[in-house]
Protein backbone atom coordinates (compact mmCIF):
# COMPACT_ATOMS: atom_id res chain seq x y z
CA UNK A 1 0.00 0.00 0.00
CA UNK A 2 1.42 3.63 -0.43
CA UNK A 3 0.59 6.49 1.37
CA UNK A 4 -0.58 9.37 -0.98
CA UNK A 5 1.03 13.00 -0.39
CA UNK A 6 -0.02 16.28 -1.46
CA UNK A 7 2.61 19.34 -1.92
CA UNK A 8 2.13 22.49 -2.09
CA UNK A 9 4.39 25.18 -2.76
CA UNK A 10 4.16 28.12 -0.09
CA UNK A 11 6.71 30.82 0.80
CA UNK A 12 8.03 32.22 3.75
CA UNK A 13 6.93 30.71 7.45
CA UNK A 14 4.14 29.33 5.71
CA UNK A 15 6.42 26.77 3.97
CA UNK A 16 8.58 26.30 7.75
CA UNK A 17 5.90 25.93 9.06
CA UNK A 18 4.34 23.52 6.37
CA UNK A 19 7.32 21.34 6.01
CA UNK A 20 7.26 20.89 9.88
CA UNK A 21 4.48 19.66 10.16
CA UNK A 22 4.72 16.80 7.67
CA UNK A 23 5.94 13.48 9.39
CA UNK A 24 9.92 12.88 9.65
CA UNK A 25 10.24 10.17 6.96
CA UNK A 26 8.58 12.59 4.67
CA UNK A 27 11.43 14.92 5.32
CA UNK A 28 14.37 12.60 4.87
CA UNK A 29 16.55 13.21 1.37
CA UNK A 30 18.86 10.86 0.31
CA UNK A 31 21.98 12.90 -1.72
CA UNK A 32 24.75 10.99 -3.43
CA UNK A 33 27.63 10.45 -1.93
CA UNK A 34 30.91 8.76 -2.03
CA UNK A 35 33.58 9.99 -4.45
CA UNK A 36 32.25 10.31 -8.08
CA UNK A 37 32.07 7.46 -10.65
CA UNK A 38 34.45 8.57 -13.55
CA UNK A 39 33.62 7.91 -16.73
CA UNK A 40 34.68 9.19 -20.26
CA UNK A 41 32.41 10.22 -22.90
CA UNK A 42 31.42 7.28 -25.63
CA UNK A 43 32.60 5.15 -22.62
CA UNK A 44 31.36 3.55 -19.55
CA UNK A 45 31.45 1.23 -16.13
CA UNK A 46 29.81 -1.69 -15.37
CA UNK A 47 28.19 -1.57 -11.55
CA UNK A 48 27.52 -4.73 -9.19
CA UNK A 49 24.90 -4.49 -7.10
CA UNK A 50 24.87 -6.22 -3.31
CA UNK A 51 21.18 -7.28 -3.84
CA UNK A 52 18.53 -6.51 -6.88
CA UNK A 53 17.23 -3.49 -7.85
CA UNK A 54 13.73 -2.56 -9.05
CA UNK A 55 14.13 0.69 -10.05
CA UNK A 56 17.58 2.81 -11.64
CA UNK A 57 17.97 6.03 -13.12
CA UNK A 58 20.24 9.02 -13.81
CA UNK A 59 19.12 12.65 -13.12
CA UNK A 60 20.51 13.94 -16.36
CA UNK A 61 19.90 10.88 -19.22
CA UNK A 62 21.81 13.96 -21.27
CA UNK A 63 24.85 13.68 -19.83
CA UNK A 64 25.14 9.72 -18.29
CA UNK A 65 22.25 6.36 -19.12
CA UNK A 66 22.29 3.63 -18.03
CA UNK A 67 21.15 0.05 -19.12
CA UNK A 68 20.51 -2.82 -16.74
CA UNK A 69 21.83 -5.88 -17.86
CA UNK A 70 20.39 -7.97 -14.56
CA UNK A 71 18.98 -6.99 -11.64
CA UNK A 72 22.28 -7.16 -10.26
CA UNK A 73 24.85 -5.40 -13.48
CA UNK A 74 24.07 -1.97 -14.03
CA UNK A 75 25.86 -0.63 -17.01
CA UNK A 76 26.69 3.18 -16.46
CA UNK A 77 28.06 5.30 -19.97
CA UNK A 78 28.80 8.75 -20.69
CA UNK A 79 27.19 10.92 -23.55
CA UNK A 80 28.02 14.57 -22.42
CA UNK A 81 30.81 16.11 -20.73
CA UNK A 82 29.27 17.72 -17.14
CA UNK A 83 28.36 16.01 -13.51
CA UNK A 84 24.87 14.43 -12.64
CA UNK A 85 23.78 11.41 -9.51
CA UNK A 86 23.13 7.95 -10.13
CA UNK A 87 20.17 6.21 -8.14
CA UNK A 88 19.22 2.52 -7.40
CA UNK A 89 15.97 1.35 -5.58
CA UNK A 90 14.86 -2.34 -4.82
CA UNK A 91 11.92 -3.14 -4.34
CA UNK A 92 11.15 -2.01 -0.53
CA UNK A 93 12.12 1.36 -1.49
CA UNK A 94 15.71 0.94 -0.01
CA UNK A 95 18.75 2.90 -2.01
CA UNK A 96 21.21 0.71 -3.07
CA UNK A 97 22.96 3.12 -4.72
CA UNK A 98 23.28 6.62 -4.59
CA UNK A 99 26.71 8.28 -6.12
CA UNK A 100 27.58 11.44 -7.70
CA UNK A 101 28.68 10.66 -11.72
CA UNK A 102 31.25 12.51 -13.57
CA UNK A 103 31.56 12.42 -17.28
CA UNK A 104 34.98 14.38 -19.08
CA UNK A 105 36.52 14.10 -22.43
CA UNK A 106 39.17 11.42 -22.64
CA UNK A 107 42.23 13.76 -23.04
CA UNK A 108 44.94 11.33 -23.11
CA UNK A 109 44.53 10.13 -26.21
CA UNK A 110 44.62 13.75 -27.72
CA UNK A 111 47.41 14.04 -25.69
CA UNK A 112 49.22 11.33 -27.03
CA UNK A 113 48.37 12.36 -30.58
CA UNK A 114 49.96 15.81 -30.09
CA UNK A 115 52.83 14.03 -28.31
CA UNK A 116 53.36 12.01 -31.57
CA UNK A 117 52.74 15.43 -33.81
CA UNK A 118 55.41 17.38 -32.10
CA UNK A 119 57.66 15.69 -30.21
CA UNK A 120 59.32 17.23 -27.47
CA UNK A 121 56.41 20.05 -27.36
CA UNK A 122 55.10 21.86 -24.79
CA UNK A 123 51.85 21.80 -25.84
CA UNK A 124 49.22 20.12 -22.74
CA UNK A 125 45.58 19.77 -23.05
CA UNK A 126 42.70 19.92 -20.23
CA UNK A 127 39.38 19.32 -20.47
CA UNK A 128 36.98 22.15 -18.96
CA UNK A 129 33.49 21.08 -18.80
CA UNK A 130 32.35 20.45 -22.11
CA UNK A 131 35.84 22.40 -23.82
CA UNK A 132 39.28 21.35 -24.54
CA UNK A 133 41.95 24.29 -23.99
CA UNK A 134 45.38 23.47 -25.13
CA UNK A 135 48.02 25.63 -23.92
CA UNK A 136 51.77 25.71 -24.52
CA UNK A 137 54.18 27.38 -27.55
CA UNK A 138 55.60 26.23 -30.71
CA UNK A 139 58.41 27.10 -32.74
CA UNK A 140 56.03 28.47 -35.60
CA UNK A 141 52.87 29.11 -37.24
CA UNK A 142 52.72 25.40 -39.28
CA UNK A 143 53.09 23.24 -36.03
CA UNK A 144 50.06 25.72 -34.26
CA UNK A 145 47.71 25.33 -37.33
CA UNK A 146 48.12 21.69 -37.31
CA UNK A 147 47.58 21.29 -33.51
CA UNK A 148 44.70 23.67 -34.06
CA UNK A 149 43.29 21.09 -37.02
CA UNK A 150 43.81 18.00 -34.83
CA UNK A 151 42.15 19.58 -31.77
CA UNK A 152 38.97 20.48 -33.75
CA UNK A 153 38.51 16.99 -34.38
CA UNK A 154 37.51 16.02 -30.88
CA UNK A 155 35.02 18.97 -30.08
CA UNK A 156 31.39 19.57 -32.21
CA UNK A 157 31.67 22.73 -31.89
CA UNK A 158 34.55 25.26 -32.55
CA UNK A 159 33.86 27.44 -29.73
CA UNK A 160 34.61 24.35 -27.71
CA UNK A 161 38.21 24.49 -28.28
CA UNK A 162 40.15 27.04 -26.58
CA UNK A 163 43.63 27.63 -28.05
CA UNK A 164 46.18 29.36 -26.09
CA UNK A 165 49.26 27.94 -27.95
CA UNK A 166 51.32 30.61 -28.91
CA UNK A 167 54.36 31.04 -31.54
CA UNK A 168 57.94 31.63 -30.24
CA UNK A 169 58.51 33.38 -33.47
CA UNK A 170 55.36 34.27 -35.36
CA UNK A 171 56.11 34.23 -39.36
CA UNK A 172 55.21 38.12 -40.58
CA UNK A 173 54.37 38.20 -44.16
CA UNK A 174 54.44 41.45 -46.62
CA UNK A 175 52.52 41.17 -49.98
CA UNK A 176 53.67 43.45 -52.74
CA UNK A 177 50.78 43.69 -55.29
CA UNK A 178 51.51 45.32 -59.08
CA UNK A 179 48.42 46.11 -61.02
CA UNK A 180 49.61 47.13 -64.25
CA UNK A 181 47.05 48.15 -67.07
CA UNK A 182 47.85 49.96 -70.70
CA UNK A 183 45.42 50.87 -72.88
CA UNK A 184 45.55 52.51 -76.48
CA UNK A 185 42.67 53.95 -78.49
CA UNK A 186 42.80 54.94 -82.22
CA UNK A 187 40.24 56.48 -83.67
CA UNK A 188 40.02 57.86 -87.66
CA UNK A 189 37.18 59.36 -89.10
CA UNK A 190 36.49 60.91 -92.39
CA UNK A 191 33.01 61.82 -93.75
CA UNK A 192 31.41 64.74 -96.27
CA UNK A 193 28.08 65.85 -95.25
CA UNK A 194 26.05 67.66 -97.98
CA UNK A 195 23.34 70.08 -97.37
CA UNK A 196 21.85 71.25 -100.84
CA UNK A 197 18.56 73.10 -101.80
CA UNK A 198 18.16 74.65 -104.99
CA UNK A 199 14.69 76.30 -106.11
CA UNK A 200 13.30 76.76 -109.46
CA UNK A 201 9.91 78.76 -109.97
CA UNK A 202 7.44 77.41 -107.19
CA UNK A 203 9.30 74.13 -107.14
CA UNK A 204 12.15 72.98 -104.65
CA UNK A 205 14.93 70.37 -104.54
CA UNK A 206 16.79 69.36 -101.85
CA UNK A 207 19.84 66.82 -101.15
CA UNK A 208 20.87 66.39 -97.52
CA UNK A 209 23.68 63.59 -95.85
CA UNK A 210 25.55 62.72 -93.06
CA UNK A 211 25.21 62.90 -89.11
CA UNK A 212 22.27 63.67 -87.52
CA UNK A 213 24.35 66.29 -84.92
CA UNK A 214 24.11 69.14 -87.35
CA UNK A 215 23.00 72.84 -86.69
CA UNK A 216 22.79 76.07 -88.32
CA UNK A 217 25.06 78.73 -88.08
CA UNK A 218 24.02 81.45 -90.12
CA UNK A 219 24.38 80.57 -93.60
CA UNK A 220 26.63 77.67 -92.73
CA UNK A 221 25.63 74.55 -90.95
CA UNK A 222 27.67 73.24 -88.51
CA UNK A 223 28.21 70.51 -86.08
CA UNK A 224 26.29 70.67 -82.43
CA UNK A 225 28.69 69.64 -79.99
CA UNK A 226 25.99 69.37 -77.17
CA UNK A 227 24.90 66.45 -79.19
CA UNK A 228 27.73 64.39 -79.70
CA UNK A 229 29.17 66.29 -82.53
CA UNK A 230 32.79 67.27 -82.94
CA UNK A 231 34.42 70.37 -84.09
CA UNK A 232 37.20 68.57 -86.20
CA UNK A 233 35.45 69.61 -89.09
CA UNK A 234 35.95 72.16 -92.33
CA UNK A 235 32.56 73.85 -93.14
CA UNK A 236 31.87 75.04 -97.12
CA UNK A 237 29.36 76.70 -98.81
CA UNK A 238 27.96 78.59 -102.01
CA UNK A 239 24.74 80.49 -101.65
CA UNK A 240 23.11 81.94 -104.99
CA UNK A 241 19.66 83.47 -106.05
CA UNK A 242 19.03 79.58 -107.30
CA UNK A 243 21.04 77.24 -105.37
CA UNK A 244 22.12 76.59 -101.63
CA UNK A 245 24.99 74.01 -100.78
CA UNK A 246 26.66 73.85 -97.62
CA UNK A 247 29.01 70.88 -97.02
CA UNK A 248 31.06 70.07 -93.64
CA UNK A 249 33.66 67.79 -93.79
CA UNK A 250 34.92 65.46 -91.05
CA UNK A 251 38.48 64.49 -90.74
CA UNK A 252 39.78 63.38 -87.21
CA UNK A 253 42.48 61.76 -86.35
CA UNK A 254 42.82 60.63 -82.81
CA UNK A 255 44.83 59.02 -80.52
CA UNK A 256 44.75 58.09 -77.08
CA UNK A 257 47.03 56.38 -74.50
CA UNK A 258 46.16 55.51 -70.43
CA UNK A 259 48.93 54.19 -68.30
CA UNK A 260 47.59 52.51 -64.69
CA UNK A 261 49.59 51.10 -62.32
CA UNK A 262 48.83 50.79 -58.64
CA UNK A 263 50.94 48.80 -56.55
CA UNK A 264 49.59 48.37 -52.96
CA UNK A 265 51.79 46.34 -50.29
CA UNK A 266 49.89 45.09 -47.05
CA UNK A 267 51.70 42.91 -44.16
CA UNK A 268 50.24 40.50 -42.07
CA UNK A 269 51.07 37.63 -39.39
CA UNK A 270 50.61 33.94 -40.69
CA UNK A 271 46.81 32.96 -40.62
CA UNK A 272 45.43 36.10 -40.09
CA UNK A 273 43.27 37.81 -42.79
CA UNK A 274 44.39 41.93 -43.24
CA UNK A 275 43.37 44.60 -45.53
CA UNK A 276 42.66 48.12 -46.83
CA UNK A 277 41.40 50.92 -49.13
CA UNK A 278 42.98 53.87 -50.35
CA UNK A 279 40.00 55.46 -52.21
CA UNK A 280 36.57 56.59 -50.56
CA UNK A 281 33.22 56.07 -51.21
CA UNK A 282 30.57 57.64 -52.92
CA UNK A 283 26.59 58.24 -52.31
CA UNK A 284 23.79 55.73 -54.50
CA UNK A 285 20.36 57.36 -53.95
CA UNK A 286 18.01 54.60 -54.07
CA UNK A 287 14.63 55.40 -54.24
CA UNK A 288 12.21 53.95 -51.79
CA UNK A 289 8.33 52.40 -51.91
CA UNK A 290 7.14 55.31 -50.57
CA UNK A 291 6.24 58.36 -53.15
CA UNK A 292 8.93 60.70 -53.31
CA UNK A 293 11.09 59.30 -50.47
CA UNK A 294 14.70 57.91 -51.14
CA UNK A 295 17.47 56.09 -49.19
CA UNK A 296 21.31 56.65 -49.87
CA UNK A 297 24.17 53.85 -49.37
CA UNK A 298 27.83 54.25 -50.33
CA UNK A 299 29.77 52.74 -52.65
CA UNK A 300 33.63 51.83 -51.98
CA UNK A 301 36.21 53.16 -54.86
CA UNK A 302 40.21 52.89 -55.14
CA UNK A 303 42.83 50.80 -54.82
CA UNK A 304 42.26 47.83 -52.33
CA UNK A 305 43.79 44.77 -50.82
CA UNK A 306 43.07 41.80 -49.25
CA UNK A 307 45.09 38.56 -48.24
CA UNK A 308 45.46 35.75 -45.57
CA UNK A 309 48.91 34.48 -45.89
CA UNK A 310 49.98 31.15 -44.24
CA UNK A 311 53.76 29.98 -43.94
CA UNK A 312 53.91 26.46 -44.35
CA UNK A 313 57.14 24.11 -43.03
CA UNK A 314 59.28 24.54 -45.70
CA UNK A 315 58.73 28.06 -45.12
CA UNK A 316 56.67 28.55 -49.04
CA UNK A 317 53.99 30.75 -48.62
CA UNK A 318 50.57 29.68 -49.44
CA UNK A 319 47.88 32.72 -49.21
CA UNK A 320 44.62 33.52 -50.67
CA UNK A 321 44.64 37.34 -52.42
CA UNK A 322 42.12 39.87 -53.68
CA UNK A 323 43.34 43.07 -55.13
CA UNK A 324 40.78 45.39 -56.85
CA UNK A 325 41.28 48.97 -58.29
CA UNK A 326 38.10 50.63 -59.40
CA UNK A 327 37.57 54.67 -60.09
CA UNK A 328 34.67 56.37 -60.91
CA UNK A 329 33.38 56.86 -64.73
CA UNK A 330 31.11 58.42 -66.41
CA UNK A 331 31.04 55.58 -69.19
CA UNK A 332 27.66 53.82 -68.26
CA UNK A 333 26.24 56.53 -65.67
CA UNK A 334 22.71 56.48 -64.59
CA UNK A 335 20.22 58.97 -63.15
CA UNK A 336 18.11 58.53 -60.63
CA UNK A 337 15.27 61.39 -59.80
CA UNK A 338 17.69 64.13 -61.34
CA UNK A 339 21.38 62.66 -59.77
CA UNK A 340 23.51 61.84 -61.64
CA UNK A 341 25.37 58.78 -60.82
CA UNK A 342 28.70 57.26 -62.27
CA UNK A 343 29.65 54.01 -62.61
CA UNK A 344 32.68 52.15 -61.51
CA UNK A 345 35.65 50.56 -63.91
CA UNK A 346 36.97 47.63 -61.85
CA UNK A 347 40.01 45.37 -61.98
CA UNK A 348 39.55 42.82 -59.38
CA UNK A 349 40.63 39.44 -59.16
CA UNK A 350 40.95 36.61 -56.27
CA UNK A 351 42.48 33.44 -56.37
CA UNK A 352 44.87 31.08 -53.84
CA UNK A 353 48.38 30.52 -54.64
CA UNK A 354 51.64 28.89 -53.20
CA UNK A 355 55.17 30.55 -53.82
CA UNK A 356 58.43 31.10 -51.97
CA UNK A 357 59.41 33.93 -50.04
CA UNK A 358 60.53 37.04 -53.22
CA UNK A 359 59.25 35.15 -55.79
CA UNK A 360 56.73 36.53 -58.24
CA UNK A 361 53.78 35.06 -59.61
CA UNK A 362 51.26 36.60 -62.20
CA UNK A 363 47.89 35.61 -60.99
CA UNK A 364 45.84 37.91 -63.56
CA UNK A 365 46.18 39.37 -66.90
CA UNK A 366 43.74 40.44 -70.03
CA UNK A 367 44.69 41.46 -73.38
CA UNK A 368 42.00 42.58 -75.52
CA UNK A 369 41.92 44.05 -78.88
CA UNK A 370 39.31 45.05 -80.71
CA UNK A 371 38.10 47.07 -84.21
CA UNK A 372 35.15 48.97 -85.08
CA UNK A 373 34.76 49.98 -89.31
CA UNK A 374 31.56 51.73 -89.56
CA UNK A 375 30.56 53.50 -93.46
CA UNK A 376 27.65 55.00 -93.45
CA UNK A 377 26.69 55.88 -97.35
CA UNK A 378 24.05 57.41 -99.50
CA UNK A 379 22.55 54.66 -101.48
CA UNK A 380 23.50 54.77 -105.29
CA UNK A 381 25.33 57.87 -105.26
CA UNK A 382 27.90 56.04 -102.78
CA UNK A 383 28.71 53.42 -104.57
CA UNK A 384 29.61 55.70 -107.64
CA UNK A 385 33.54 54.66 -109.05
CA UNK A 386 34.66 58.32 -108.16
CA UNK A 387 32.08 60.49 -107.41
CA UNK A 388 31.01 57.63 -104.45
CA UNK A 389 33.51 59.06 -101.52
CA UNK A 390 32.13 62.40 -101.82
CA UNK A 391 28.58 60.64 -100.15
CA UNK A 392 30.54 58.36 -97.49
CA UNK A 393 31.21 58.71 -94.49
CA UNK A 394 34.00 56.41 -92.61
CA UNK A 395 34.69 55.70 -88.90
CA UNK A 396 37.61 53.52 -87.38
CA UNK A 397 37.99 52.49 -84.04
CA UNK A 398 40.65 50.77 -82.50
CA UNK A 399 41.17 49.46 -78.69
CA UNK A 400 43.68 47.52 -77.47
CA UNK A 401 44.12 46.99 -73.66
CA UNK A 402 46.77 45.11 -71.50
CA UNK A 403 46.42 44.66 -68.19
CA UNK A 404 48.59 42.26 -65.33
CA UNK A 405 48.13 41.24 -61.71
CA UNK A 406 51.65 40.42 -60.04
CA UNK A 407 52.08 39.76 -56.10
CA UNK A 408 55.11 38.72 -54.03
CA UNK A 409 55.81 37.87 -51.04
CA UNK A 410 58.15 38.37 -48.28
CA UNK A 411 58.72 37.32 -45.10
CA UNK A 412 59.48 40.04 -43.01
CA UNK A 413 61.07 40.95 -39.34
CA UNK A 414 60.07 43.84 -37.78
CA UNK A 415 62.81 46.79 -37.82
CA UNK A 416 64.33 48.14 -35.17
CA UNK A 417 65.27 51.56 -36.11
CA UNK A 418 62.91 54.21 -37.77
CA UNK A 419 61.63 53.58 -41.28
CA UNK A 420 61.77 56.45 -43.54
CA UNK A 421 58.30 57.99 -44.37
CA UNK A 422 57.33 60.02 -47.69
CA UNK A 423 57.14 63.32 -45.76
CA UNK A 424 60.73 62.77 -44.21
CA UNK A 425 62.94 65.66 -45.97
CA UNK A 426 59.81 68.21 -46.74
CA UNK A 427 59.99 71.50 -45.29
CA UNK A 428 57.18 74.45 -46.23
CA UNK A 429 59.04 77.25 -48.90
CA UNK A 430 59.06 80.48 -48.04
CA UNK A 431 57.67 83.02 -49.83
CA UNK A 432 60.51 83.68 -52.05
CA UNK A 433 61.15 79.96 -52.92
CA UNK A 434 56.74 79.87 -53.97
CA UNK A 435 56.79 83.39 -55.96
CA UNK A 436 60.16 83.75 -57.03
CA UNK A 437 61.84 80.68 -57.74
CA UNK A 438 58.32 78.64 -57.56
CA UNK A 439 59.66 76.03 -56.10
CA UNK A 440 57.16 73.64 -54.04
CA UNK A 441 59.31 72.78 -50.90
CA UNK A 442 63.05 72.97 -49.82
CA UNK A 443 65.23 70.10 -49.48
CA UNK A 444 67.35 68.87 -46.73
CA UNK A 445 69.48 66.77 -45.20
CA UNK A 446 67.02 64.71 -43.29
CA UNK A 447 69.52 62.52 -41.05
CA UNK A 448 67.55 61.69 -38.01
CA UNK A 449 65.09 60.13 -40.36
CA UNK A 450 67.56 57.74 -41.97
CA UNK A 451 66.92 58.77 -45.37
CA UNK A 452 69.53 60.99 -46.82
CA UNK A 453 68.00 63.61 -49.45
CA UNK A 454 69.99 63.82 -52.82
CA UNK A 455 69.71 66.00 -55.83
CA UNK A 456 67.27 63.91 -57.29
CA UNK A 457 65.42 63.29 -54.14
CA UNK A 458 65.68 60.93 -51.50
CA UNK A 459 68.09 58.22 -51.90
CA UNK A 460 66.87 54.52 -51.04
CA UNK A 461 64.68 51.87 -52.72
CA UNK A 462 61.47 53.60 -51.66
CA UNK A 463 59.62 55.50 -54.48
CA UNK A 464 58.73 58.74 -52.16
CA UNK A 465 57.92 62.08 -54.65
CA UNK A 466 59.98 65.08 -54.19
CA UNK A 467 61.42 68.11 -56.41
Amino acid sequence: MFARFSIVLLAGPILALALASLPAAAQNFVRPSGPAIAIDVSKGVLIRLDRNADTVFVADPAIADVQVKSPRLIYLYGKEPGDTSLYAVDGEQQVLLSRPVSVTRDVAVLQAALTRLQPGGGVRVSAVDKSLVLTGNVTNAVAAEEIRHLAGSFVVNDKDLVNRVTVDRPYQVNLRVRIAEVSRTVTKQLGINWETMMSSGHFVFGLATGNPVLSSSGSFITRNVGLGGTTDSITLGNNSPGANVNTVIDALDQNGLINILAEPNLTAMSGETASFLAGGEFPIVIPSGSLGQTTVEFKQYGVSLAFTPVVLADGRISMRVRPEVSQLSSAGAVQISGINIPALTTRRTETTVELGSGQSFAIGGLLQNSVNDTINKVPGLGDLPVLGPLFRSTSFQHNESELLIIVTPYLVRPASGRIPAPTDGYITPHDSDLYWTGKTGRPSDYSASGAPIGPQGLIGPAGFVMN
